[in-house]
């Protein structure tokens, strides 16, 4: 069976206690993103602890086994079978579908792109741009849009490697000075 994933309005008010993600965090009761998984074992409830701000959505992973959720921003990868999660990356504002093979770019604060596809994490970008990302598209196995400079106000065009991450242009030149480039053999 294919996991069932959704968002809930809050914590229901039966059943067994949510399991809080991190374990720490749910110590102090805190109510964050709700989230309901079914599977064959039975329905279960997360409780995840909201990032700094940003996307919010539940979904099937493209290994479709497990799950993804993004609590307000924070993107974490769940195995809904042992009830396990491992938040990936922080501060997740946009997700752009891919297809073949099936996965997901997220844009992390309008500053970088990271992929993931069936295998998890694919890569990740250096910084294309200092402010923000207008006009993202994927098509012909790349990514593009523009990355905006707030030294000049200006739009830089860019373009990503869907396959690799490899990237060329964008506002930040073409060095990786953060070391967040991590891009896929």
């Amino acid at each position: 069976m294919v996991p069932a994933v959704r968002v809930l309005h809050g914590l229901p008010p039966y059943g067994p206690p949510a399991i809080a993600f991190p374990g720490e965090w749910g110590r102090l009761g805190r109510e964050g993103i709700v989230v309901e998984f079914r599977t064959e074992a039975g329905t279960w409830v997360g409780n995840f602890q909201p990032g700094a701000g940003g996307l919010q959505l539940a979904g099937l992973h493209p290994n479709k086994r497990d799950a993804v959720v993004i609590a307000a921003g924070d993107l974490w990868v769940i195995d809904p079978g042992v009830r396990t999660a491992e938040r990936l990356l922080p501060a997740i504002d946009t997700a752009l579908e891919v297809r073949d093979p099936d996965g997901w770019v997220y844009s992390r604060q309008g500053l970088a792109l990271a992929r993931l596809g069936p295998e998890g994490l694919l890569w990740h970008t250096r910084r294309l741009s200092w402010d923000g990302f207008d006009q993202l598209s994927i098509g012909n196995g790349e990514v593009k849009g523009l990355a905006r400079s707030p030294t000049d106000d200006q739009w830089y065009p860019f373009r990503v490697d869907l396959d690799t991450g490899r990237s060329t242009g964008g506002s930040c030149g073409d060095k990786d000075a953060e070391g967040w480039e991590k891009c896929a053999s």
